[in-house]
């Protein structure tokens, strides 16, 4: 029992939740028409609140979302928002081989290629949302 507890105490002081809103995101997005600029490899497109179906339901996370196309075939979405800063107003800005995001700001880079993992101030992976192929179509949720 003694050692139960201490090992949740131990294990439970550690992690942190992430700073970033859990914040409802909802896209449908096309490959063959308005979001086919994600079909190469790697490429990324930006989406925001300008530039989403609100009448759809579509519905753009805390501070928009990043979907990523990467080195390894696979399609990765992220909030824009740096952890660090919990800004909706400071989105990360993608380097030109679509491996990383850097935040303009505190300077941390993430790695958009694989897992959002940090790598400078920030101790928080960007937050990643469920990316489901079907067919031509991605559909991006939390």
């Amino acid at each position: 029992m003694a050692i139960c507890c201490i090992l949740t105490i131990t294990f439970s002081c550690g992690i942190k939740e992430n700073p970033i809103p859990s914040v409802s995101v909802y896209l449908n997005l096309d490959l063959n028409l308005e979001d086919k600029e994600l079909r190469p490899i790697p490429s990324y497109k930006e989406y925001g609140f300008a530039n989403i179906n609100t009448i759809l339901g579509e519905r753009a996370g805390f501070g928009g979302v990043l979907v990523v196309h990467n080195v390894f075939d696979e399609f990765k979405a992220f909030d824009r928002t740096c952890p660090y800063e919990v800004d909706p107003n400071i989105t990360v800005k993608v380097d030109d081989a679509v491996l990383y995001a850097v935040c303009p700001k505190c300077g941390t880079k993430y790695d958009i290629a694989g897992s959002g993992a940090p790598n400078g101030s920030s101790k928080h992976f960007l937050r990643q949302y469920s990316v489901t192929i079907n067919g031509n179509r991605l559909i991006v949720r939390n």
